[in-house]
Order: structure tokens, then sequence, then C-alpha cells
């Protein structure tokens, strides 16, 4: 079973911790960087959690960098070198759905 869960930890302005079954890890921002832990298994659904923060509380810039093993792009970050970024109010949450 998976759980993410608004926690706290020195230095983050969030934090979130996974569970799914034994493993746990977490993620967060520090810094403006969105962050995840290597051992994530779930590493969409925390950078959802994480982006959807971000909307919700209003945060300015964010950056993050290519650790994701996803197309930053669809989330609304734009890549400057070696790392990718976005205004709060430009952050997405995109989906896959097909109508009709």
């Amino acid at each position: 079973m998976l759980s993410v869960l608004l926690g706290k930890k020195d230095g983050y302005t969030f934090w979130y911790c996974l569970r799914d079954g034994a493993n746990v890890s977490g993620g967060g921002l520090k810094e403006g960087e969105l962050v995840c832990d290597e051992n994530c298994t779930q590493k969409e659904l925390m950078l959802r959690t994480l982006v959807n923060k971000c909307r919700n509380d209003g945060v300015g810039r964010v950056f993050t960098k290519d650790v994701w093993g996803l197309d930053l792009k669809r989330f609304g970050f734009e890549k400057e070198g070696d790392i990718f970024v976005s205004d709060g109010e430009k952050l997405c949450l995109p989906h896959d759905c097909k109508h009709g």
C-alpha cells in the first residue's frame, strides 16, 4: 500500500514521506530545489505531490535536476543548463486522459 504524508525535516520548506510497502523514502523543497531520495520507488507520485504542494502554497520559482526519470517539460519546467526551472504559476500536473 502506498502513502505520502506531509512531515518535517530540518532545512526543508516542506517534506513528504512516501511509504511503499517496506520501502520508505522522501522528497521535498529545499532552498528552491525539488528533491527526492534516490531510493524512491514512486518518483512520479512524489513529483506530482511536490508540484501540487508548490501550486497550492503559491511557491515562486523552483528548480530541480534530471533525477526523476520523467519528461519534466510536461510538468511546466524548462531546461536551463543542467537544471530544470519553473515559475510556480507555470507548474502543472499533466494527465494522459483521452476523450472521444
